[in-house]
């Protein structure tokens, strides 16, 4: 794939990124919700991730960091998977942080932020996605959020505008007719870390 037809691609994610944003603040502020204080980390969540244009997009924050940070960065993935695989307790699923998080005064924070997949950016708040053949599958949104919306307005957000999209930019980043004959996506950030850049 080009230079110049990643980056635009990458341009258009930025943007996608940002109303992502957008769609999760405004149904946050209805709720009343905020991760401040929350003692269940959404950066402690194993998520897995779909699209080869997050894939990329993670990697061009990545490739933009000092290279000591990097390398950090590599070395917690690396725990984090070998954690993962073989986890202390044999049948239960450890709780670590992920490899890009980072420790604050507010508690554990994406440590490339800008650049965060999607399920990241909308994990958390209520929300919908509309399947023109499965139907509509309700997500409840995080234990937080499930008990302030017991005494406020719905404020679920509807992620298929945003879904459709990304699906779309993915398909014009790769190329339908290349879509079949790639590897189907299914990576945890340790694992896209691991694997380098995409190969697309």
């Amino acid at each position: 794939m080009s230079k110049t037809k990643t980056a635009a691609a990458l341009k258009r994610l930025a943007g996608l990124y940002r109303r992502m944003d957008e769609a999760y603040a405004a149904s946050a502020a209805r709720l009343g919700l905020s991760c401040a204080g929350c003692p269940d980390s959404c950066c402690e969540t194993v998520f897995r991730h779909h699209t080869y244009a997050e894939w990329a997009a993670l990697w061009a924050g990545l490739s933009a960091l000092p290279g000591p940070r990097l390398a950090e960065i590599k070395t917690a993935a690396e725990d984090w998977l070998r954690c993962h695989q073989n986890p202390p307790v044999p049948g239960v699923r450890p709780r670590i942080p992920c490899p890009l998080s980072e420790q604050s005064p507010e508690g554990l924070r994406c440590g490339l932020y800008e650049a965060r997949p999607m399920v990241c950016r909308l994990h958390g708040v209520p929300n919908v996605l509309i399947h023109p053949r499965a139907g509509q599958r309700a997500f409840p949104g995080c234990d937080r959020a499930q008990e302030l919306g017991k005494t406020c307005e719905p404020a679920v957000l509807d992620r298929t505008p945003l879904l459709t999209e990304l699906a779309r930019l993915e398909m014009d980043m790769v190329g339908r007719e290349r879509m079949g004959k790639l590897p189907r996506v299914d990576l945890t950030i340790a694992e896209m870390i691991l694997l380098g850049q995409p190969k697309i």
